[in-house]
């Protein structure tokens, strides 16, 4: 498992502040990836937090209704970090099999 923070973003560049309108989760809920996670708004304009990982959501940051900054943590959360197979790993490699320490460290300059 791997913590990651979503951010608040999405919102023109000057934007330095946004209201949580809405939360759709909240600490200790799982989540998959895509679901809606809050509903955020600055100015006239409103965004949909989704989350892009699977996971447990930590902690949120903020109540509804409350001023958060943009581009700082809104939701952490614990995803499952997934490790690709190994053929997928040297599969550009397949031919002469995975890299050994020679070849990674020793090649001519």
């Amino acid at each position: 498992m791997a913590l990651r923070d979503i951010m608040i973003s999405g919102f023109d560049e000057g934007v330095m502040v946004a209201t949580i309108v809405r939360w759709h989760v909240k600490s200790f809920d799982t989540v998959q990836e895509g679901q809606v996670l809050a509903e955020v708004m600055a100015g006239q304009t409103t965004v949909t937090v989704s989350s892009p990982w699977a996971g447990r959501i930590l902690v949120t940051h903020g109540r509804e209704a409350e001023q958060v900054k943009v581009h700082q943590p809104l939701v952490l959360m614990d995803v499952e970090e997934r490790v690709p197979a190994r053929d997928t790993v040297y599969q550009s490699s397949r031919v002469h099999g995975p890299p050994s320490f020679a070849t990674q460290f020793d090649r001519p300059r």
